[in-house]
């Protein structure tokens, strides 16, 4: 339910497609909200080694239906270790304080992931 910390989500793919700790994860696919960019949900693409995070919208109104709260990812892969794997992603995401802290010091956070054109798309 909470989006990903950039840095420990980076982490986390670099163990996960570099290294192969969870096992080897084929492909990988669905939504995902990163903490520093707030407001955006992005497709969340990946086969091998290569991982695209694409804006699909900004989320809506108030009172409007949400694209995805959270995290939606499904996984396929070779001899996967999805409780590894599950306890990892959730090490990645906002802590209760880094939560409560909102969303104007969530855009301080470093983070690597490619910049996304600024365009609505959705």
């Amino acid at each position: 339910m909470r989006p990903f910390h950039p840095q420990r989500l980076q982490a986390v793919l670099n163990a996960a497609l570099g290294e192969g700790c969870w096992g080897r994860i084929v492909r990988s696919a669905g939504f995902a909200k990163l903490a520093s960019r707030p407001y955006v949900t992005a497709h969340w693409d990946q086969m091998g080694t290569l991982l695209a995070l694409s804006p699909l919208s900004v989320d809506p109104l108030p009172g409007a239906e949400l694209l995805a709260l959270g995290q939606e990812l499904a996984f396929i892969g070779i001899d996967l270790d999805e409780a590894g794997l599950r306890e990892a992603l959730d090490r990645a995401v906002l802590t209760d304080a880094e939560l409560l802290a909102g969303p104007m010091a969530w855009l301080e956070y470093h983070d690597e992931f490619p910049a996304w054109d600024s365009a609505h798309r959705g």
